[in-house]
């Protein structure tokens, strides 16, 4: 037997179970496989929701409004890079006033935080922290490498919302909180135009191996000035430039015609390209480490 069918009003969106009985909704019809339960008190009609997105808009139903998403959930959220543990986990990280209790149920990781350090904004309707306090708070939860990839991203771009200066003096700021020691180390390396984690995965992996920090995504331009390329990571001083290629590269016929083109235009200005993918990065990158460091010293530098 087909279940009745919901009124319109619950059809669309999630729903608290009590503001459904007040409707007239019995607690059979509530009961029904028809309808999702993502968390305590809720539910919604078809599938349970699985992203993280949706998620949110589902228990935004019943969050009171001093609640906001935050670390892992608002990192998401911000489109900010995660490792793969981080980006798979569906739990929602909840905070609250410090005068208030955090929420205890499946599904949510409570937090507190005195409400005068909080920085909400509205994201997709949805109350969020800031870019800059949601990754504060990642200093409990992640390591170096990824908090600074995960700072990098907030510093991309043309016209980014922060500078790696800002980064610094928020993580300066923080005195006997947990994560500040991860946050103020991680800050020292956070750079402007990063492109994408990776980048920073392997600026600190060569750095970590003795060797001189490159530049970040250097234009190089040609005898007269004109442009050639743009290029992730450079040694202007040995004339070394290194790109990381993406599957992108691999696959895409014409994005492959064009890098062949680009390498050789950027070799003719006495340039020299290491390429690095996936592979290179395995045990410890150590081939890619040595590659590195016999190209920059066969160019003169005396490591």
């Amino acid at each position: 037997m087909q279940p009745a069918e919901l009124p319109p009003e619950f059809r669309d969106e999630p729903f608290l179970v009590g503001r459904a009985r007040d409707a007239g909704l019995s607690r059979r019809r509530l009961g029904s496989r028809a309808l999702a339960r993502p968390f305590r008190g809720l539910r919604v009609a078809g599938d349970k929701p699985m992203t993280v997105s949706k998620l949110c808009e589902a228990y935004v139903a019943r969050m009171p409004p001093t609640h906001v998403f935050s670390h892992l959930t608002a990192a998401m959220l911000h489109g900010m890079p995660l490792p793969s543990w981080a980006s798979a986990d569906r739990r929602l990280h909840v905070t609250v006033p410090a005068t208030s209790r955090p929420p205890q149920m499946r599904g949510i990781i409570g937090h507190q935080l005195r409400a005068s350090l909080m920085d909400v904004e509205l994201h997709g309707g949805l109350p969020v922290t800031s870019p800059l306090q949601t990754w504060l708070d990642l200093g409990t939860l992640l390591y170096r490498g990824d908090l600074v990839a995960a700072a990098d991203a907030l510093c991309a771009g043309r016209e980014p919302r922060y500078t790696p200066l800002d980064l610094r003096v928020a993580a300066a700021a923080l005195v006997g909180r947990r994560g500040c020691r991860r946050l103020r180390e991680a800050a020292v390396f956070v750079r402007a135009r990063v492109d994408s984690a990776k980048e920073t995965e392997v600026r600190l992996l060569l750095l970590d191996a003795g060797i001189p920090e490159p530049v970040v995504n250097l234009e190089l331009t040609d005898e007269h000035g004109r442009f050639v390329a743009r290029v992730d990571l450079a040694w202007p001083q040995w004339r070394l430039c290194l790109e990381y290629e993406g599957d992108g590269h691999r696959t895409d016929r014409a994005q492959f015609r064009s890098d062949i083109t680009r390498r050789e235009r950027i070799e003719d200005l006495d340039w020299r390209m290491i390429r690095v993918t996936d592979d290179d990065l395995r045990n410890g990158g150590r081939e890619l480490i040595r590659r590195v460091q016999a190209t920059l010293t066969s160019r003169g530098w005396r490591g």
